[in-house]
């Protein structure tokens, strides 16, 4: 596996060290399950924060929403790991272009580059 990190993480520059980013990736991943774990289990009966209707306990639809939350950038960290395994990593799902060293170790699971964040954020906004 550390042979497979070094090529891929080869091409972000030699501030890189050898299994920093998987080791970063990694502890951010324990640290939300652990989090996860700790809130407990939601109530099965429960609708998905989504569907909360306005009677729904506040707190209730809060955790829910939290919870979402951690599941989500959960979901992001295992694909910016499976990206260092393929090859991707460091590289912006949209131009392909090298997502910056700094961007990458403030959000390590960032798929994207600054310039196609803001492009897509921008034209979300104008959706709604």
């Amino acid at each position: 596996m550390e042979g497979v990190l070094l090529e891929t993480v080869e091409g972000l520059g030699e501030s890189v060290l050898p299994g920093e980013l998987w080791e970063l990736i990694q502890a951010e991943k324990e640290s939300i399950a652990h989090e996860i774990v700790a809130s407990g289990p939601l109530r099965h009966d429960s609708p998905s924060f989504n569907e909360c209707e306005p009677w729904d306990d506040a707190e209730e639809v809060m955790q829910r929403r939290h919870r979402a939350t951690l599941e989500r950038r959960l979901r992001e960290l295992n694909d910016a790991q499976d990206r260092l395994i393929d090859g991707g990593y460091g590289l912006c799902g949209d131009c392909g272009m090298p997502i910056g060293e700094k961007r990458l170790r403030a959000n390590p699971a960032a798929s994207l580059c600054l310039t196609c964040q803001e492009v897509g954020e921008a034209a979300r906004a104008f959706v709604f």
